[in-house]
Parts: structure tokens; sequence; C-alpha cells
């Protein structure tokens, strides 16, 4: 009896620690094949005939782009589905080295008159043939005139695109080229693009992304009906594809050539467990607490780790039951804490990213490390309540580097939701907070972009909501609800 209590107290410091590591571990590249989770809608995006892969930050399009570029030849067994195609994955563009950096770009683009967006689509043409031949095995040449001029000024876009878009025909055969060896051998070339999000910020201007995008997407419009075997997956965001679609003729055809990430609630429980069970300082502490108390199925999938099995309501209730409680606050708006999690973590369009599930889970082990409880589950619900702060704040913090009107949310702090909306447009008139953010003191144009990407909602009566993703990290404060720490 003595040994057993000996072990829980050595076993709840350890679990709680290895918890916390979700709070920094969310975005684990480095062990991709480990803590990725397949999902059906990765095999769908896996597809051949699939150009857009969207979704929003923290959805986890940089980690599917990692896990396939590590992966290579290994992809149909990680996805454990023959119909994937055995491709050679190539890095077309992401913040790695060897691309252009976005300043490099936001350059060349803010000296091209609009009507020479053509030589942009040069680059990317360019810019593609180059990675394939340094992917080496392949057979890509960069047409001879083109290589030269590009040699001579090697940091210097807009000196070397003119001969590219002279050259353009050249360029285009070459990958015609390639491709029609590839199909002689039976094999696929994936050419993935990633952090296109990153464009055009370090110039505060949206329009640059929208130009680059969009001789991007266009230009794989054209290719994706005359090349068979060189095939591109681009990870984008919703708004971004969005705004392509509305920005070149036949746009609109690309849209069932796009795979969406979303996440469903039983999906987010199994990541969260697929990063618990593999990676962290007490794995096999934390796989016997998994089975044994959270009643959670693991499995072994080859060399990639174990998985968990299916994770029904059922289980997600005994999990978050292990972990903070079967309920959350009390009374009669006590709520099941294995619903409260994902519910709190919705935006307007009920969306959740991973992220911010791993996030929340990984704050609150650390908010119970400093007070644990000394019994029963691992945290008490106010460790959750605690946390949900903290995910919040990170939330917001994402969402104003992309779209810097959400500081507006701050003219909000203090008020008691629901919100009249005249109210909140007059809040959001008081301008913009910590720099330009292009819309001046339009708050109906404000409210109709926060709208737009989920950070505000207006209910059937009228009234504005802003979900709790949102509304603690500005201090927008709800009546009820679960009790938070001291």
């Amino acid at each position: 009896m003595s040994g057993t209590a000996t072990k829980k107290a050595v076993d709840r410091p350890a679990l709680l620690e290895h918890l916390a590591r979700l709070a920094t571990d969310a975005d684990a590249v480095e062990e991709a094949r480990r803590v990725f989770l397949p999902l059906p809608s990765h095999r769908l995006a896996l597809r051949p005939e699939i150009v857009v892969i969207e979704g929003l930050r923290g959805a986890g399009k940089t980690s599917l782009f990692h896990v396939l570029n590590a992966l290579g030849d290994e992809v149909p067994t990680f996805f454990d589905d023959p119909s994937v195609p055995a491709a050679r994955w190539v890095d077309a563009f992401s913040e790695a080295r060897g691309h252009p950096s976005p300043a490099e770009l936001d350059a060349l683009v803010a000296g091209l008159a609009a009507s020479h967006d053509a030589r942009l689509r040069a680059f990317w043409v360019v810019h593609l043939l180059t990675r394939l031949e340094q992917a080496g095995g392949l057979g890509a040449r960069v047409p001879e005139p083109i290589a030269g001029a590009r040699a001579a000024h090697p940091h210097d876009l807009a000196a070397w695109l003119p001969v590219a878009e002279r050259n353009i025909g050249a360029a285009i055969a070459a990958l015609e080229a390639l491709d029609d060896a590839l199909e002689q051998q039976r094999r696929f070339v994936f050419a993935s693009y990633d952090h296109l999000d990153r464009l055009g910020l370090l110039a505060a201007d949206r329009a640059t992304r929208q130009r680059l995008v969009r001789a991007l997407l266009a230009f794989w419009l054209s290719a994706s009906t005359r090349l068979r075997r060189l095939r591109a997956k681009v990870f984008l965001r919703p708004d971004l594809f969005e705004e392509a679609e509305r920005s070149f003729p036949d746009a609109s055809k690309l849209r069932p050539r796009a795979v969406s990430l979303d996440w469903s609630v039983e999906h987010l429980y199994r990541l969260a467990v697929r990063h618990l069970a593999n990676r962290g300082p007490h794995v096999e502490t934390m796989r016997d607490w998994l089975t044994a108390k959270a009643r959670v199925e693991l499995e072994e999938h080859r060399d990639f780790g174990v998985l968990p099995g299916p994770m029904p309501e059922a289980r997600q209730r005994a999990l978050a039951t292990a972990l903070a409680g079967e309920v959350m606050g009390k009374g009669a708006r006590k709520g099941y804490t294995h619903r409260w999690i994902p519910a709190r973590l919705r935006d307007a369009g009920g969306r959740i990213v991973p992220r911010s599930f791993l996030r929340l889970l990984g704050y609150a082990a650390q908010h119970a490390q400093r007070d644990p409880p000394g019994q029963g589950p691992l945290m008490e619900p106010t460790s959750l309540v605690g946390a949900l702060g903290d995910a919040s704040r990170a939330r917001v913090n994402e969402l104003r580097e992309e779209y810097p009107l959400v500081a507006r949310l701050e003219h909000l702090r203090g008020n008691i939701l629901l919100l009249a909306r005249p109210k909140v447009v007059a809040a959001l008139e008081r301008g913009p907070i910590g720099g330009d953010d292009g819309l001046g003191r339009d708050g109906g144009a404000v409210f109709e972009e926060l709208q737009r990407i989920g950070v505000v909602e207006v209910r059937d009566d009228g009234r504005v909501d802003v979900p709790d993703l949102y509304r603690y990290g500005y201090g927008i404060k709800r009546k009820g609800g679960a009790k938070a720490p001291r």
C-alpha cells in the first residue's frame, strides 16, 4: 500500500511535466513521423489531382508539409493507404534556406507595375525548375540564358527576371520534358509550397501577397492540365485562396482541386494522445496513465510510434475526467469537461485548430504544476480555465501578425457580452492599435473583416458575441462560467 502511494506521488509531477510540453511542442516538426496524426483529409490531399491544401493558421498545414518532405517514399506506408502514390517530394517554396526571402520578393513586387505580373509567374516557373535541379536525380535543368543571368545576379531578382520572362517558353518546355520522362518512368514528383502567408508581411501590404499567390496559382492552374506527373501541393489559408479565386479568370476551376484541413473533436483528442504517447520526458509513464486511467487504446504503427485507436465521446470523456475531473463549475451551469475543452476553442465559424487544443492542455499542466491536487485527476478545473487565457493570448498574437485589425478588440476590454452591434462598431471606429491596419476609422469595415475571419459573430437577435478563444486575450467578459484560478 505504501509503495503504491509513493508511486502515485512520483507519477503526478512526472505526468504534469510531460503534459506541460504540449504548450511549446504543439508544432514539433523534428519528430513529425512520431507525432503527426494521419487523417482522411490528409489522404485526400495526397491525390495527384489536388493542388491546393487549405487550412487556418494552426490547422496543421506546415506539419503536413514537413512530414511529407521528411518521409519521401515512405508516405504511402505512413498513411497506410495503397492508393496514395509513391512520389518524390520537393520543397518548392518555404521558409527554409535556398528560397528568396520574403523581403526580396516584397521588393520585387514593389518595383513591378500591375501589368507586369507575367514576370511574377516567370519567377515561380524558374524557381520551380531551380529547386527540381537542386533536388538531383530528376534531370531538370534551367535553360542556359536564364541560368547565366541568374548566376550573374544571384540576389537581385529584378536583374535576371526580365531574361526569364523573355525565355519563359524554354522554361515551360524544360518542365514538360521532365514530365515526359516521369511519365515513362511511371513516377510522380510533388512540388510543395508553404509559408506563402508570410509574403507581403514585411511590406505591410496585403496586395503584395495577393499578387504573388495569384501568379503561383495561375501558373499551376494552367500546368495542372498539361503536366501529368509533375504536380503541386500549395498550402494556403482559406482567405488567401478566396482572394485568389476572385482575382484572375478561371480561378474557380481550382476549387474542385482543393482540400480543406478541418478537425473534428475526436481527431483533436486523438492528436493530443499521439503527442503524449510518443514525445516528452516521461513517455512510458504517460502511456501507462493513458491506458490505465484514461482508457485510451494504443497500437504500434511500424516505426512511426504508437497511434491512438478510435476515441468516440465516451473515451473523450474518460480522458478529460482523468485529466481534470468529470465536470467544470458547479450547480446548474456546470458542464462536462470533455465538451468544455473544445467548446472554448471554437472560432465564430465553429472551427478548432489543433495548435490551440494542444496549447490549452499544455498550459493547464503548467498551472497545475504550481498547485497540484493531492489525489484524483491530474489537475483542478481551474487549471483549464486559467490556461484558456494563455491559449487565447497566444492565438490573438498569431492573428495580429496577419490581421493587425484584430488588435482593435482592445477597445472592447472590460465590456460584458453580449453587445449591441452599434456599440461594437463605435468602439472599433476608435482606430488602429500598434500601427496602421489600413482601415482608418471605418468601424463597419473592421467589423465585417473580423466577422469574416471568425473573430466576432452576430447572434440571431442581432447582438454581437466574441468566442472565448479571442475574448480572454482582450479581457472581454461574459456572465457566469467556470471559476478561474486566483
